[in-house]
């Protein structure tokens, strides 16, 4: 018996199985920068994205299963391999949570935070309303500090970097200092 291509599949092609009988696997890699919390450097390397990208993620950086694996500026640990992406920015950190300790005028607020959040997101709490409740001239001038420090935290860095090896607390200092003429 002939097999018809008008009256079967359209787009069948003589010779080859039905495209039902085709099984086409697609093999997706992401580019993924990582920061380490004891390391001065990110490492970057591609990796196939499927069930056993953490795993496969933290053999590459040399780390044991009690890395939590954060997106770069969320709040929670990533809970599965990110599909429709080429690339992720990732923080590795030992603790899920950093207590963050703000020191301003006398006074010391703490707050949890993911390792994986921003400078700039741990500011906007404390000088905002749950925080120092600076008024918006303030807030605007205000800077996190290590103590001692003679630069302000980078805002666009984690706060995860920051936090001294075997620690998960993290104590900063905010400061209205303009830093803008070195």
């Amino acid at each position: 018996m002939e097999y018809d291509n008008q009256n079967g599949n359209a787009k069948h092609v003589e010779g080859q199985p039905p495209d039902s009988a085709l099984e086409v696997i697609e093999v997706l890699e992401i580019e993924v920068e990582i920061e380490i919390e004891d390391r001065e450097e990110a490492m970057g390397f591609s990796v196939v994205v499927d069930e056993r990208f953490h795993e496969t993620v933290r053999a590459r950086i040399g780390v044991t299963d009690d890395m939590h694996l954060f997106e770069h500026g969320h709040d929670k640990p990533l809970p599965c391999p990110p599909h429709g992406r080429k690339a992720i920015r990732l923080v590795g950190h030992r603790c899920p949570v950093v207590t963050l300790q703000v020191r301003y005028e006398h006074r010391t607020i703490e707050h949890p935070f993911a390792p994986s959040e921003t400078v700039f997101k741990a500011l906007q709490w404390a000088v905002g309303k749950k925080g120092f409740g600076l008024d918006p001239v303030a807030a605007a001038k205000a800077n996190l500090i290590l103590p001692g420090a003679d630069a302000p935290l980078p805002r666009e860095d984690a706060l995860g970097k920051f936090v001294k090896p075997g620690h998960c607390t993290l104590i900063v200092d905010l400061t209205l200092k303009d830093f803008s003429n070195g």
